[in-house]
């Protein structure tokens, strides 16, 4: 059986990021930040999220992945 994978954007490697996991049951955006521990293990820490409604269009849903990030980026400053 595959394995499902969230849908990522910005596609790519960054310092945060907004996912989105198809299996849920709720359609939920996270907003997250790459953090490293004590270690130096990288992981994905939540610090902000929001639903939206099933009825969204693909198209739709992928403008509201974008919109949240931009919204909530610590790095928006540097997007023109």
């Amino acid at each position: 059986m595959p394995t499902i994978q969230p849908w990522l954007y910005p596609p790519g490697s960054s310092i945060d990021r907004v996912t989105y996991t198809p299996t849920l049951s709720v359609h939920i955006l996270e907003y997250q930040e790459e953090m490293i521990d004590a270690e130096g293990n990288v992981y994905w820490k939540t610090v902000d999220s929001t639903t939206f409604g099933g009825t969204t269009s693909v198209k739709e849903f992928l403008e509201q992945m974008k919109d949240f990030y931009e919204s909530k980026s610590c790095r928006k400053d540097k997007m023109i």
